[in-house]
Protein backbone atom coordinates (compact mmCIF):
# COMPACT_ATOMS: atom_id res chain seq x y z
CA UNK A 1 0.00 0.00 0.00
CA UNK A 2 1.48 3.36 -0.98
CA UNK A 3 1.85 6.32 1.23
CA UNK A 4 -0.83 8.26 -0.63
CA UNK A 5 -3.33 5.44 -0.18
CA UNK A 6 -2.59 5.31 3.55
CA UNK A 7 -3.06 9.06 3.85
CA UNK A 8 -6.38 8.89 1.96
CA UNK A 9 -7.49 6.08 4.22
CA UNK A 10 -6.69 8.13 7.32
CA UNK A 11 -8.47 11.22 6.02
CA UNK A 12 -11.59 9.42 4.71
CA UNK A 13 -12.02 6.14 6.61
CA UNK A 14 -15.72 6.03 5.68
CA UNK A 15 -14.77 5.17 2.07
CA UNK A 16 -12.95 1.96 3.10
CA UNK A 17 -14.02 -1.31 4.63
CA UNK A 18 -12.91 -2.46 8.05
CA UNK A 19 -10.87 -5.21 6.41
CA UNK A 20 -8.93 -2.66 4.31
CA UNK A 21 -8.28 -0.45 7.39
CA UNK A 22 -7.08 -3.48 9.42
CA UNK A 23 -4.79 -4.45 6.56
CA UNK A 24 -3.33 -0.95 6.47
CA UNK A 25 -2.80 -0.91 10.22
CA UNK A 26 -1.17 -4.35 10.26
CA UNK A 27 1.22 -3.39 7.54
CA UNK A 28 2.34 -0.25 9.34
CA UNK A 29 5.47 -0.56 11.40
CA UNK A 30 5.96 1.75 14.32
CA UNK A 31 9.15 2.09 16.28
CA UNK A 32 8.36 1.70 19.94
CA UNK A 33 11.06 3.22 22.10
CA UNK A 34 12.34 1.39 25.15
CA UNK A 35 10.85 3.40 28.00
CA UNK A 36 13.40 2.26 30.56
CA UNK A 37 16.32 3.19 28.30
CA UNK A 38 14.84 6.63 27.53
CA UNK A 39 14.20 7.25 31.24
CA UNK A 40 17.82 6.30 32.07
CA UNK A 41 19.08 8.78 29.43
CA UNK A 42 16.83 11.50 30.83
CA UNK A 43 18.00 10.92 34.42
CA UNK A 44 21.67 10.99 33.32
CA UNK A 45 21.10 14.23 31.39
CA UNK A 46 19.41 15.93 34.37
CA UNK A 47 22.13 14.74 36.75
CA UNK A 48 24.85 16.21 34.54
CA UNK A 49 22.92 19.49 34.09
CA UNK A 50 22.25 19.80 37.84
CA UNK A 51 25.82 19.05 38.79
CA UNK A 52 27.05 21.76 36.40
CA UNK A 53 24.55 24.26 37.81
CA UNK A 54 25.35 23.50 41.46
CA UNK A 55 29.09 23.49 40.79
CA UNK A 56 28.84 26.96 39.20
CA UNK A 57 26.54 28.19 41.96
CA UNK A 58 28.81 26.95 44.73
CA UNK A 59 31.81 28.61 43.06
CA UNK A 60 29.93 31.93 42.83
CA UNK A 61 28.92 31.69 46.49
CA UNK A 62 32.50 31.01 47.53
CA UNK A 63 33.74 33.98 45.50
CA UNK A 64 31.09 36.25 47.02
CA UNK A 65 31.95 35.06 50.54
CA UNK A 66 35.66 35.73 49.96
CA UNK A 67 34.90 39.18 48.59
CA UNK A 68 32.72 40.06 51.59
CA UNK A 69 35.39 38.71 53.95
CA UNK A 70 38.09 40.83 52.34
CA UNK A 71 35.86 43.93 52.56
CA UNK A 72 35.13 43.32 56.24
CA UNK A 73 38.78 42.76 57.12
CA UNK A 74 39.91 45.84 55.21
CA UNK A 75 37.21 47.92 56.96
CA UNK A 76 38.31 46.66 60.38
CA UNK A 77 41.96 47.28 59.53
CA UNK A 78 41.17 50.80 58.31
CA UNK A 79 39.23 51.58 61.49
CA UNK A 80 42.03 50.20 63.68
CA UNK A 81 44.70 52.23 61.86
CA UNK A 82 42.53 55.34 62.04
CA UNK A 83 42.01 54.94 65.79
CA UNK A 84 45.70 54.27 66.45
CA UNK A 85 46.79 57.29 64.40
CA UNK A 86 44.20 59.39 66.19
CA UNK A 87 45.65 58.40 69.56
CA UNK A 88 49.24 58.99 68.38
CA UNK A 89 48.48 62.48 67.11
CA UNK A 90 46.77 63.41 70.35
CA UNK A 91 43.21 63.49 69.11
CA UNK A 92 41.03 63.25 72.19
CA UNK A 93 38.34 60.68 72.71
CA UNK A 94 35.71 63.44 72.60
CA UNK A 95 36.74 64.43 69.08
CA UNK A 96 36.80 60.78 68.01
CA UNK A 97 33.37 60.30 69.54
CA UNK A 98 32.10 63.43 67.79
CA UNK A 99 33.38 62.17 64.43
CA UNK A 100 31.86 58.74 65.06
CA UNK A 101 28.53 60.29 66.08
CA UNK A 102 28.56 62.53 63.02
CA UNK A 103 29.24 59.55 60.76
CA UNK A 104 26.57 57.52 62.54
CA UNK A 105 23.98 60.27 62.18
CA UNK A 106 24.82 60.60 58.47
CA UNK A 107 24.36 56.85 57.99
CA UNK A 108 21.12 56.95 59.99
CA UNK A 109 19.77 59.81 57.91
CA UNK A 110 20.65 57.96 54.69
CA UNK A 111 18.92 54.83 55.97
CA UNK A 112 15.92 56.90 56.99
CA UNK A 113 15.73 58.34 53.46
CA UNK A 114 15.84 54.83 51.95
CA UNK A 115 13.23 53.55 54.40
CA UNK A 116 10.93 56.48 53.69
CA UNK A 117 9.75 54.75 50.54
CA UNK A 118 8.48 51.90 52.69
CA UNK A 119 6.60 54.12 55.14
CA UNK A 120 2.97 54.68 54.40
CA UNK A 121 1.08 57.65 55.86
CA UNK A 122 -0.48 57.00 59.25
CA UNK A 123 -4.03 58.20 59.78
CA UNK A 124 -5.17 59.22 63.27
CA UNK A 125 -8.96 59.35 63.55
CA UNK A 126 -10.35 61.19 66.55
CA UNK A 127 -7.08 60.70 68.45
CA UNK A 128 -5.76 62.84 71.29
CA UNK A 129 -2.96 65.26 70.53
CA UNK A 130 -0.85 63.62 73.25
CA UNK A 131 -1.07 60.25 71.51
CA UNK A 132 -0.26 61.70 68.10
CA UNK A 133 2.66 63.80 69.31
CA UNK A 134 4.03 60.89 71.32
CA UNK A 135 4.41 58.79 68.16
CA UNK A 136 5.69 61.70 66.07
CA UNK A 137 8.22 62.72 68.73
CA UNK A 138 9.45 59.15 69.11
CA UNK A 139 9.91 58.81 65.35
CA UNK A 140 11.89 62.07 65.09
CA UNK A 141 13.73 61.46 68.39
CA UNK A 142 12.26 64.55 70.03
CA UNK A 143 10.98 65.31 73.50
CA UNK A 144 7.51 66.77 73.97
CA UNK A 145 6.93 69.47 76.61
CA UNK A 146 3.37 70.61 77.41
CA UNK A 147 2.87 74.04 78.96
CA UNK A 148 -0.86 73.32 79.27
CA UNK A 149 -1.84 69.74 80.17
CA UNK A 150 -5.39 70.21 78.81
CA UNK A 151 -4.00 70.50 75.28
CA UNK A 152 -2.93 66.84 75.43
CA UNK A 153 -6.59 65.81 75.30
CA UNK A 154 -7.60 67.82 72.23
CA UNK A 155 -8.96 65.31 69.70
CA UNK A 156 -7.89 65.49 66.05
CA UNK A 157 -8.11 63.84 62.69
CA UNK A 158 -4.56 63.85 61.36
CA UNK A 159 -2.68 62.14 58.52
CA UNK A 160 1.01 61.82 59.24
CA UNK A 161 3.42 61.36 56.35
CA UNK A 162 6.63 59.92 57.81
CA UNK A 163 8.64 61.22 54.87
CA UNK A 164 7.90 64.83 55.85
CA UNK A 165 10.38 66.88 57.88
CA UNK A 166 9.59 67.60 61.53
CA UNK A 167 9.34 71.34 60.80
CA UNK A 168 6.68 70.67 58.15
CA UNK A 169 4.70 68.57 60.61
CA UNK A 170 4.91 71.29 63.28
CA UNK A 171 3.66 73.80 60.70
CA UNK A 172 0.73 71.51 59.84
CA UNK A 173 -0.18 71.12 63.53
CA UNK A 174 -0.10 74.90 63.99
CA UNK A 175 -2.85 75.28 61.38
CA UNK A 176 -5.33 73.79 63.89
CA UNK A 177 -5.30 77.10 65.90
CA UNK A 178 -6.37 75.40 69.18
CA UNK A 179 -2.74 75.11 70.26
CA UNK A 180 0.68 76.22 69.12
CA UNK A 181 3.81 74.08 68.81
CA UNK A 182 7.34 75.44 68.62
CA UNK A 183 10.46 73.44 68.02
CA UNK A 184 13.68 74.14 69.88
CA UNK A 185 16.43 71.70 68.85
CA UNK A 186 15.04 68.30 69.81
CA UNK A 187 12.11 69.61 71.91
CA UNK A 188 8.54 70.16 70.81
CA UNK A 189 6.96 72.78 73.09
CA UNK A 190 3.15 72.74 73.07
CA UNK A 191 1.28 75.81 74.35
Amino acid sequence: MTREEKLKMLLHPEQYTDKQIDQMLNGTEANTPDVNEEWRKFVEYKAVANSKFYTLRSKLIKIAAMFIGVLMLSGIAYAAVHLIRGQETGVGSQETTAVANSTLSTVNSQLAEQDSVLHQPIVFEDAELGTILSEVATFYKCETVYKNEKVKHVRLYFTWDKTARIDDIVETFNKFERFHITRENQKLIVE
